[in-house]
């Protein structure tokens, strides 16, 4: 009874941080999400521009050939995933102690919505319109959920930790939002790999 009314209360301070982590950084989210349709937009010119064989394998994280041969839709792509993102929370993390730290963080968003600009586009570009299900129904939102989930990650660590100096650590659960936040990241992860397995998907975006 006691685990549950903990657990209860987490999630219910949890929900309040989202609520009033929006509310009292409006403004870093709008410049943030500005950024980040930029770098996104930026991130199709580039692979558009691109558009050859050679060039486009250089652009990105994964080798050309790794498409072809399928490995983009193994078991080694998801975990390969998942420690980006598990690298990404820690980055994130450290960078949320200090406010001065926060052009740093959106360098890491920036970054982010570049490759899957960037990735978008080269499944277009590699397997045509058949690749529509894939990219619209599954990669599209699932990625740029992610993407969200990271930027709202970072906000709510970075207020907890403001709330932590002024009030003190006592209750500040801030190892339970750690592992909160790298659940729902690797759930999405297993999702996207689940659907394009399911649905015979080709390839899987690492980033």
């Amino acid at each position: 009874m006691v685990k549950s009314y903990k657990a209860h209360s987490f999630i219910e301070g949890v929900r309040f941080s989202c609520v009033s982590a929006i509310k009292e950084n409006k403004v870093k989210l709008f410049v943030t999400l500005i950024f980040v349709m930029i770098s996104i937009f930026t991130g199709v010119f580039i692979a558009i521009k691109s558009n050859n064989a050679c060039t486009l394998g250089n652009l990105q994280e994964i080798n050309l050939t790794d498409f072809y041969t399928g490995f983009v839709a193994s078991s080694s792509a998801f975990f390969a995933r998942s420690l980006s993102l598990v690298v990404n929370v820690v980055l994130l993390t450290v960078l949320s102690f200090s406010p001065f730290l926060f052009p740093l963080a959106e360098v890491l968003f920036v970054y982010r919505g570049y490759l899957f600009g960037l990735n978008f586009t080269l499944v277009f570009i590699f397997y045509g319109f058949g690749a529509i299900v894939t990219n619209i129904i599954i990669i599209l939102p699932l990625q740029l959920f992610t993407l969200f989930v990271l930027m709202m990650y970072y906000i709510i660590f970075q207020r907890i930790n403001c709330n932590c100096r002024k009030f003190g650590g006592t209750d500040c659960n801030r190892f339970l939002f750690f592992l909160c936040g790298l659940v729902i990241l690797i759930l999405l992860n297993l999702v996207e790999t689940l659907l394009l397995c399911i649905l015979n998907g080709t390839v899987i975006l690492v980033i």
